[in-house]
């Protein structure tokens, strides 16, 4: 492959430069001055950007644009500046002759809903040449040109060392396992040569993450996300889950979604999978999977490094070739912290050989009036009451309720467990419940989403709880939770009243 780098003197150009070498591409180093680059086994075109032409260009297949700009105020401008010169020749130059261009942090979003960017955390006198940036991009998503935007993480490290990984996003900020926004510039040339050669960002911005080298020694009590060894939390609710199951491990599974993109979920190991769009890199991650039945798989998984931080919970129905697939974020509200919130989409599996369903998993009131005692351990038990579409309530066997003085008695008579609830029926005798705990959260707790797919014949539940947990040596301080438990039931008979009472979060 081709390949000219803009900026190959420069402390980025000269890595990606290098990097392009080392793979055995052909590297041709833009410079201004042949000097700086003399010694080094490329061909060079001694040019000022601004200076080059659409048949400069031509005879490559890649341009990886690297040029920097000082933060002194003089150059505010020059990312949109150079924009307006590359649409310029790239409209003339062939088809496939694809330009990558190094930008800025500052247009990552930092929120779901895309309203806020990094740009407000970067102070007023230093927003110049990172908002020009951004702006910059915006001039290539309508240019029609065959372009590729690279936003490095926040701490964007020229000293730091080559780990050879790198962890891929798209318009989000996002952070390693360490918990920062960081990559080396090292690292950051292994991405944009991986990118040249393998276009899956075309017409597309993409970041990256990676590891400092000299990674600090894990706390006892470090939030491991999925994994095996990770903690039992909540007083033992997991104390009735069966072993984690492993019957998906080599499987792969194209999703067709109502809502989303197709997707994809490959079952690498028993705990490892990759997931991702359709005709899109996938990326890997810890996973934890129980059944239903013999049929009927939940599988639960966490996004790293995601902002908001987020979770995806998939329900394989492979008797009936379908999927419900439940999307839970938090640490996304300001006011409320704790607060979690969930989506849901349908979709069918596409299984070669067969049509594609077009039956779907549905929203149900089937469980409305019922009651289920759950037993999750011998010393919690929890009267579910499935009194409307969209909501339950819970009580407690006598004895049971978890209050230890008259203080924590009186917070369950005035602020009784009443939340939002999302009732699906996955097939027969077999439903999905998704319950909010919003107004716990609103309350100052650790409201979670608990999910559970529950078979309602055998009356046995397999679920997860996703959003924070106190942390035990720091009262008063949160940390994430997610994990996977279960309980078995029996139906008991109601006397109504609880069913009765008004709502005390939300209007009738």
């Amino acid at each position: 492959m081709k390949i000219a780098v803009i900026g190959a003197s420069g402390k980025a150009g000269s890595l990606i430069a290098a990097e392009a070498k080392n793979r055995d591409h052909e590297v041709t180093a833009i410079v201004r001055d042949r000097a700086k680059v003399e010694g080094k086994d490329y061909k060079v075109i001694e040019k000022d950007l601004f200076k080059l032409t659409a048949e400069d260009i031509k005879p490559y297949d890649v341009i990886i644009c690297a040029f920097g700009t000082p933060f002194d105020g003089s150059a505010d401008e020059l990312h949109q500046t150079a924009a307006d010169h590359f649409i310029k020749i790239f409209k003339s130059a062939p088809a496939n002759t694809r330009l990558l261009v190094i930008g800025g942090a500052a247009s990552l979003y930092t929120d779901p809903g895309k309203k806020h960017q990094a740009l407000e955390n970067i102070p007023e006198e230093w927003r110049g040449v990172p908002a020009s940036a951004a702006k910059a991009l915006e001039k290539f998503k309508t240019s029609g040109i065959n372009w590729t935007y690279f936003s490095p993480a926040f701490f964007f490290d020229p000293e730091g060392k080559r780990t050879g990984n790198y962890t891929p996003g798209t318009d989000f900020l996002f952070h390693n396992k360490q918990g920062e926004s960081y990559l080396s510039y090292a690292d950051a040339a292994i991405a944009l040569v991986d990118e040249a050669e393998n276009g899956f960002y075309a017409q597309r911005r993409f970041t990256a993450v990676s590891e400092k080298a000299a990674a600090p020694e894990k706390k006892k009590d470090e939030y491991y996300g999925i994994l095996k060894k990770k903690p039992v939390f909540e007083g033992g609710l997991s104390q009735y889950r069966e072993p984690f199951n492993y019957d998906l491990a080599g499987k792969s599974y194209r999703m067709v979604m109502d809502q989303r993109p197709d997707c994809f979920v490959n079952f690498l190991t028993g705990n490892t999978l990759e997931f991702g769009e359709f005709d899109k890199p996938a990326h890997k991650y810890y996973y934890e999977c129980g059944k239903g039945d013999e049929t009927t798989y939940f599988v639960n998984f966490e996004l790293k490094g995601t902002v908001p931080r987020t979770g995806l919970t998939l329900i394989l129905d492979l008797e009936q070739r379908l999927v419900t697939l439940n999307r839970t974020y938090t640490d996304f509200s300001e006011k409320y912290p704790l607060l979690v919130e969930s989506e849901f989409d349908f979709g069918a599996l596409d299984v070669p050989g067969f049509l594609l369903p077009r039956i779907r998993h549905s929203y149900t009131a089937d469980l409305v009036g019922k009651r289920i005692l759950w037993t999750y351990s011998p010393e919690f038990k929890i009267i579910h009451v499935y009194y409307s579409p969209h909501y339950i309530r819970a009580t407690f066997p006598p004895g049971m309720a978890p209050a230890t003085t008259p203080e924590q008695a009186e917070e369950w008579v005035n602020n009784p467990y009443d939340e939002k609830a999302t009732y699906i029926k996955i097939k027969r005798n077999m439903y999905a419940l998704n319950i909010i705990e919003q107004n716990m959260s609103k309350r100052g707790g650790p409201g979670n989403c608990l999910f559970f797919l529950m078979d309602l014949e055998r009356v046995h539940d397999v679920g997860r709880s996703f959003g924070h947990r106190t942390n035990g040596n720091a009262p008063g301080k949160w940390e994430p939770e997610n994990y996977l438990m279960a309980a078995y039931g029996e139906f008991v008979a109601s006397d109504g009243k609880i069913e009765e009472q008004r709502r005390v979060y939300s209007p009738e």
